[in-house]
């Protein structure tokens, strides 16, 4: 009976390390697969034309300085005599090249702040290059 049971326990082994290398190979073979599916897909973004990333609209300058405008004209409706309202819609106007629409702001301003020479300077400034439009 030993020889019996002796046999057995060799021939058991025996399975046991064929198993173990029949589980080293699938997963050799199955990290080796995955590594080189990685680099195939790699090697093909880096040769293939990269796809055209779609992109936000791009807003205009014009449309950006419009919609400040619209925005310091809501504060002013509700707060007239807010002063940093005011002269962000005279920058802004200036900018846009409308000169016209900002002696109103401007007037309000040196109305509220008649010490301030800086306001009169620029209101005159304005009023002379609207004056020297429309001649």
């Amino acid at each position: 009976m030993q020889g019996t049971e002796k046999e057995y326990m060799e021939a058991r082994q025996q399975r046991s390390k064929t198993l173990r290398k029949i589980m080293s190979l699938v997963g050799c073979v199955s990290f080796g697969g995955t590594a080189l599916f990685g680099i195939a897909n790699m090697f093909k973004s880096a040769f293939q034309e990269s796809p055209q990333v779609e992109t936000a609209a791009v807003i205009s300058v014009e449309e950006q300085l419009q919609k400040r405008a619209r925005g310091y004209e809501s504060v002013l409706d509700r707060e007239p005599e807010n002063v940093t309202a005011l002269e962000g819609l005279v920058k802004v106007r200036l900018e846009m090249g409308d000169r016209e629409g900002a002696i109103a702001p401007l007037e309000k301003l040196v109305n509220f702040y008649p010490e301030r020479e800086d306001y009169r300077v620029v209101l005159e400034q304005v009023r002379l290059e609207v004056g020297e439009n429309s001649q």
